[in-house]
């Protein structure tokens, strides 16, 4: 059986005042892989960088407890190792606390999602412009926001954030592995 493994943990803190918005937000970047995964190259487990839940705080934990789900089971195991839902809550909970201190890293606003998803809509209305790419054999309409459109990007959080997984809204960069 397959489970995922997750090895470290960072959070990017982006206060309301700088957004013109009532609630600071959040990035929660993850390092992990799969079990069963392996690099060609090197033959250690595979292991990468990517957004594991974004948005206000009520909502990051609302994701963690989703996620926080699949420690039950035993398909998600930090650190290696079997772990309880409420732990991981705790977790990312304490991440947010200490998310005041700059994370080594950042991070990158950025929505990957297919050419149809009613997102695109609201981009073209708040004038924002998307591309298509290709991106492992499919379509995908990606759009890059300025730091300045940041209030727009966390107001489509707030309405698409349900929809759309936390790493189609961003990137993370710079994070030693």
């Amino acid at each position: 059986m397959s489970h995922r493994l997750e090895y470290q943990w960072t959070a990017f803190h982006v206060p309301a005042a700088s957004l013109g918005m009532t609630d600071d937000r959040f990035v929660i970047a993850i390092e992990g892989g799969d079990n069963n995964v392996c690099d060609a190259r090197t033959g250690k487990r595979s292991r990468s960088w990517s957004v594991g839940m974004i948005g206000s705080r009520v909502q990051v934990l609302r994701q963690a407890v989703r996620v926080a789900g699949a420690c039950e089971s035993g398909s998600l195991q930090p650190h290696g190792r079997r772990c309880t839902p409420e732990a991981y809550v705790r977790r990312i909970r304490a991440l947010l606390d200490s998310a005041l201190c700059p994370a080594k890293g950042q991070w990158r606003a950025r929505l990957r999602v297919r050419p149809d998803h009613p997102v695109l809509g609201e981009l073209e209305s708040v004038g924002l412009d998307f591309r298509i790419e290709k991106r492992y054999g499919e379509n995908e309409a990606c759009a890059e926001f300025a730091t300045d459109r940041w209030p727009d990007f966390f107001g489509l959080i707030d309405r698409y954030g349900l929809d759309v997984p936390p790493w189609r809204w961003a990137e993370v960069v710079g994070l030693p592995p």
